[in-house]
């Protein structure tokens, strides 16, 4: 598994979000960038974690309240907005991994 050696930059990410989420996309908390690294990172150390976090891009809307209520249970309170973005932040992290 390769990493694409070019580096998303924040300013294109924020572009992504804003154009996924039809807003002006605004980072409240500065942690979207940071997911985005480490998504980065997680997926290309093996082939099983890169499996995982593509899974999470196709669950359905049932499927995401439940990995939200799994997230609750582990003390990570989410919003659906949250979940979202989030899951958005995973497909647009796996597009760096060859």
């Amino acid at each position: 598994m390769e990493v694409n050696m070019k580096r998303p930059t924040k300013k294109a990410f924020y572009e992504y979000m804003s154009m996924r989420f039809k807003c002006k996309f605004k980072d409240k908390d500065s942690r979207c960038y940071d997911d985005l690294l480490e998504v980065i990172a997680e997926a290309s150390r093996d082939d099983s974690r890169l499996m995982e976090l593509a899974e999470l891009t196709i669950m359905s809307k049932s499927d995401r309240l439940i990995y939200r209520n799994m997230m609750a249970v582990a003390g990570v309170e989410l919003t659906p907005q949250q979940v979202d973005e989030y899951l958005a932040t995973v497909e647009y992290g796996l597009e760096y991994i060859a």
